[in-house]
């Protein structure tokens, strides 16, 4: 064997013997230590995070039943029983920009026997819009739409109204339709003698849910003990029904919560009040979800009567002020106990005011029941939320409603908004430029429009200042001689908005 043949065998054995060592290393390493993301059957891996912004395509709004008295029962003297009267009522149904259809159909019932109202091809502007009319007289009704694009503009906003004039419910009753959640708050005027107040909650689900009460009162801080139990059961595609009155009498106010563990649901309170026989007036009152350091509400007229309800969670100096064309007049001052409603009386209207902002140093949530009375020592009232600027909102004007705009500039500082007004084909039939002095208000009458034919507004407030809503009335009512007021609020347009984080998991490959 040459020299150089030796050599090269020499060298093989050698890197033969390094190859051995090498892998025997890692056999060793590996029995020691073996990273965590090949384990699959470990507790928690995350190897990345992924964040994206998603916005629902799909929205639902609960329109509930027209007002009806509690018991219906029929006994003793004739002129003694509850009645509804000639109650009837009407609904209106909008929806608004890049919007693929709507339908409409009783709470619980199948989709595909849903009465289709609103359509679109994808031809249509996303500037569209697309109203239909009805009524809730043979019970509640959900509105299902189904959006092309989700964008700040787009959605629905749907109110409905119930209106009598003779029976136990006389006057205007009206409320903007509302949008399942998983929790909602809601402001509730008194629990005392001849006020009942239901509160019904709406699971449009095609899963049976239970939902948790919890009620602040005006007595005392700190959460109630319901005497009737804090927990409500409710059926897929089910209402159920809580006497707050009976859980929480004798208070002047309630702040409420409804959360559900397993589906979004919707909430209102049906509120009646009578003196003996005579009817005193009967509104819904709608979820309040806002709360902040700075509120307004609209709707006001010379000669109301309001009751403000104020809840803070923190101790809050708050100040109330009137609106009119002018700007703010300070009218009550107080230091408020936190997780406690406070009632502030601050009794008639003065003339020209058409509106009032809270001021406060911490959050709170804010209502007021507007009074308004008619002959015969007959009364009506409106239950208004407070409420907070929003950049793109719309209200439906229900069907044989006579309306009201009213507008508050809650800035520092002069500023402009456009208010565009629909007809019943969802054209535009007048849009202008509102220009309101800093802290005013103003009113503009729907009847002066188009006629009286306009079917829904919506507001674009770039800057972000203004609060509005608008009071209806109701012909037949008034030309009783009967008081008869309601209040509906705006709705948000803004696209909602939600972040989605995924994370890599291996525990799913078992």
């Amino acid at each position: 064997m040459s020299k150089h043949s030796r050599s090269k065998t020499v060298w093989r054995m050698v890197l033969a013997v390094v190859s051995v060592l090498v892998i025997v290393a890692l056999v060793a390493v590996a029995a020691v230590y073996r990273p965590t993301w090949i384990h699959a059957d470990s507790p928690m891996t995350q190897r990345s995070s992924v964040s994206r912004t998603v916005s629902p395509r799909q929205l639902e709004t609960y329109c509930p039943a027209r007002m009806t008295i509690a018991d219906t029962d029929a006994y003793g003297d004739s002129e003694y029983q509850a009645s509804n009267g000639n109650i009837a009522s009407s609904v209106r149904y909008t929806a608004f920009g890049a919007v693929f259809h709507s339908s409409v159909g009783f709470l619980g019932a199948d989709e595909t026997t849903s009465a289709l109202v609103l359509t679109k091809d994808d031809e249509g502007a996303d500037d569209d819009v697309f109203i239909a009319s009805g009524t809730v007289n043979d019970g509640s009704q959900l509105q299902n739409t189904r959006l092309l694009s989700a964008s700040d503009g787009t959605g629905a906003a749907s109110s409905m109204m119930s209106w009598a004039t003779d029976g136990d419910l006389k006057g205007v009753s009206a409320a903007s339709c509302v949008t399942p959640a998983l929790k909602q708050s809601l402001m509730v005027s008194g629990t005392k003698t001849g006020i009942t107040q239901q509160l019904v909650v709406a699971n449009p689900s095609a899963k049976a849910t239970s939902v948790n009460i919890k009620v602040w009162g005006s007595d005392k801080a700190g959460a109630l003990a319901l005497s009737t139990g804090s927990t409500l059961t409710v059926g897929a595609g089910k209402e159920s029904i809580l006497n707050l009155a009976a859980a929480a009498s004798e208070q002047d106010a309630l702040y409420v919560t409804v959360s559900s563990e397993d589906t979004p649901v919707a909430a209102m309170v049906r509120t009646i009040t009578m003196d003996g026989l005579t009817s005193k007036g009967s509104d819904y009152a709608v979820p309040n979800n806002v709360s902040a350091k700075t509120l307004a509400i609209n709707g006001l007229s010379e000669g109301d009567d309001v009751n403000l309800y104020v809840y803070p969670s923190q101790q809050a100096d708050v100040t109330v002020s009137w609106t009119d064309g002018t700007g703010t007049k300070n009218t009550n001052q107080q230091t408020l106990e936190a997780n406690r409603v406070s009632v502030i009386d601050l009794g008639s209207v003065p003339k020209s005011a058409t509106g009032l902002t809270i001021s406060a140093t911490e959050p709170v949530t804010a209502a007021a029941k507007v009074t308004n009375d008619g002959d015969g020592d007959q009364a009506d009232f409106a239950l208004v939320n407070a409420s907070v600027p929003m950049n793109v909102s719309a209200i439906a004007v229900p069907d044989h409603a006579t309306a009201q705009v009213s507008v508050t500039n809650t800035s520092d500082d002069d500023r402009t908004a456009t208010l565009t007004s629909y007809n019943g084909d969802g054209d535009i039939v007048e849009q202008s430029d509102l220009t309101i002095r800093a802290g005013a208000s103003t009113t503009i009458e729907l009847a002066d429009i188009n006629d009286g034919d306009v079917t829904a507004v919506s507001l674009a407030d770039p800057d972000q200042s203004m609060v509005w809503n608008i009071r209806v009335s109701q012909k037949d009512v008034s030309d009783a001689k009967l008081a008869g007021v309601s209040i509906i609020g705006a709705t948000d347009l803004k696209e909602a908005r939600e972040q989605v984080w995924s994370n890599q998991n291996m525990t799913i490959v078992r």
